[in-house]
């Protein structure tokens, strides 16, 4: 996930959703070897809340903008409880959190070149790297999310720097790819990820020099003294490097500036207004957010960029009440195990070192970070970083230490590893068949932006179960699964390639036929998704060239009854009304375009430049 763009599209999560569930199903096989489990109010905690997230996502209006999260969710809680039952020991965690900052160091080496020479824009071989932005990226699809990985593990290897018992040559390495994350996130420019950097850091300094003042009172000043100055150069040096360069410096002069996402969040506020206890649904955001837009904010929006405020507004007041119980009970959790390890352990140690409390006060440094930044971005909707916390909060769920919960509170605990076999039985069944579909819709999408209509319209059919793939396997599988027809996307795009090839053909006859299975496309695109203002803009443009204005003109109404506040529908409008003759009316909706466009250029100026 992590190589794939962080993983923000679903067609490069399935197949690595497919080896956890791979793996989760195995888990069978290891059931009564298991010697260690998840603290059980953590593991009730998070029974709780994450079966109300499945059970809304299933329950949302649109299944299809739901299905990312459903297999997040999925995908997370396999994590989680393959790290609390099977990976508490201290070698394979250790290993593991090596491997975080391997992809660390590749991405931020990436973003480095990203950032020397962003003209080239860098990609290795088989990664994805879809959007063109000015600000390095790194692996990830976006800089802020790129910050967010880094922030996370960049903490985790301090604190194994400080306090695990590793060799020195091995924490010096730790400590040079520590480093290197620090220098990523300052180069990505993300405020959110210096804001939440900084918490994440006072965290771990605040934990560590109080396990040293309990330790050892006499060093304590001294090791104060030293961490602080450690600190003040690492926060110097990245400073001087952000000096010089324009765009980082903009970054920072204007690190408290009002931007586009405080619009964002406006808009997830009177959603959750809508349906304040149990939310809206999963996914619906990306209607709601366009029906409560902003004049200014004239992008489309996706993602209030809040987890809190996208939570609160699709799952409401019951999942954001649910996820608070989570993080308390964790962090609670892992503060008593702090605690314990430095009272029990370390006061009296003649070594007062301890991987355990290492993977501790990381975790809980990562977490400090992860609460601070999700204030500002949606680093829990990448998948590939979701499962980092997940993992990261697996530490939490079971420190490896002694179990002091009762005897039948330990029976209990354990009756929840048969819940991974039986998440990958699940995952199995119904992720894994979704992806031949979406890797052919994929292939559709590239195709038509590449404006190959004719292969656009193929790779769609394929995806649907129209017709049979030329490749073996993949032909097999979507004869046996039946393609998929719930994906509103893929009929878009199946019904842009047919209306894109009628415009390049002169025969009107054969233009009029491709337009007619676009108008059908589109509108299998639109019983599945009906406020999905684009395919109405697009149907609408097609009945228009049909000279079906009557038809056209309740497309277009729909449309800016869900978008009202975007400028750019009314330019189709007008369009629409000019071509009908009231020519009046058009030039007052070009107007109102204008008046919109206007409005926000200043805001997408400084929201696209990253000042």
């Amino acid at each position: 996930m992590q190589y794939l763009i962080g993983d923000l599209e679903m067609i490069y999560s399935i197949l690595a959703y497919g080896i956890l569930a791979l793996g989760s199903f195995f888990t069978l096989f290891s059931i009564r070897r298991a010697k260690s489990s998840p603290r059980l109010n953590c593991l009730l905690v998070t029974a709780v809340l994450f079966s109300y997230l499945l059970v809304r996502c299933h329950f949302s209006p649109i299944e299809y903008l739901a299905r990312a999260d459903y297999f997040s969710i999925l995908g997370c809680l396999m994590v989680y409880l393959l790290t609390g039952f099977y990976l508490y020991q201290t070698r394979p965690r250790m290993i593991f959190i090596f491997f975080l900052l391997g992809l660390a160091l590749l991405s931020v080496w990436v973003g480095v070149i990203q950032f020397t020479w962003p003209e080239d824009h860098y990609v290795l071989p088989g990664t994805v790297f879809k959007y063109e932005f000015i600000r390095p990226t790194g692996l990830f699809f976006c800089p802020n999310h790129f910050a967010g990985y880094l922030e996370a593990v960049g903490v985790m290897g301090l604190s194994l720097v400080w306090w695990s018992r590793l060799k020195l040559w091995l924490k010096l390495i730790v400590l040079y790819a520590s480093g290197c994350c620090y220098v990523g996130i300052a180069l990505s420019g993300s405020r959110g990820g210096y804001f939440s950097s900084v918490a994440s850091l006072l965290m771990f300094l605040g934990l560590s020099l109080n396990g040293v003042r309990i330790i050892d009172r006499q060093k304590f000043i001294r090791f104060a003294f030293i961490i602080t100055l450690l600190f003040g150069m690492i926060v110097a040096g990245i400073l001087f490097l952000m000096g010089h360069s324009l765009l980082l410096q903009s970054r920072l002069n204007n690190i408290v500036t009002d931007d586009t996402r405080i619009y964002s969040w406006m808009a997830a506020l009177d959603q959750f207004k809508t349906a304040p206890v149990v939310g809206t649904g999963s996914g619906t955001y990306h209607y709601f957010g366009r029906l409560f837009r902003h004049p200014k904010v004239q992008t489309n929006p996706f993602h209030p960029f809040s987890d809190y405020l996208e939570l609160l507004a699709e799952y409401g007041l019951i999942g954001a009440l649910g996820m608070f119980v989570f993080i308390w009970i964790h962090v609670k959790n892992g503060i008593g195990t702090c605690s314990w390890l430095i009272h029990k352990r370390l006061l009296n140690s003649f070594i007062p070192r301890s991987d355990t409390l290492a993977f501790n006060i990381g975790a809980l440094s990562a977490i400090t970070g992860l609460a601070v930044h999700s204030v500002v971005d949606y680093n829990l909707h990448i998948p590939g970083n979701a499962l980092v916390f997940a993992f990261i909060f697996g530490l939490i769920a079971n420190p490896g230490i002694e179990n002091s919960d009762p005897e039948f509170a330990s029976k209990i605990s354990r009756l929840f590893r048969f819940a991974l076999p039986i998440l990958g039985i699940w995952m199995g069944m119904v992720g894994i068949p979704k992806w031949p579909s979406e890797h052919f819709a994929e292939r559709s999408r590239f195709a038509l932006k590449q404006g190959d209509y004719e292969g656009t319209i193929a790779a769609g059919k394929i995806a649907a179960g129209e017709v049979s793939a030329n490749a073996v396997w993949p032909e097999t599988w979507i004869r046996l699964t039946g393609g998929d027809q719930s994906n509103p996307t893929l009929y878009f795009y199946l019904a842009e390639g047919y209306r894109c090839l009628a415009g390049e053909l002169k025969d009107p006859i054969l233009r009029r036929e491709q337009l007619l299975l676009a108008v059908d496309a589109f509108s299998k695109a639109e019983q599945l998704f009906p406020q999905d203002v684009a395919n109405l803009l697009r149907m609408g443009q097609t009945l228009d060239a049909l000279k079906r204005y009557d038809e056209a003109e309740i497309l277009y109404k729909r449309a800016i009854a869900g978008d009202p506040n975007r400028g750019v529908i009314y330019g189709y409008y007008g369009t629409h009304l000019e071509v009908m003759g009231k020519l009046d009316e058009s030039k007052a909706a070009y107007k109102k375009r204008q008046q919109y466009w206007d409005e926000s250029l200043d805001d997408l100026g400084r929201h696209f430049l990253g000042l």
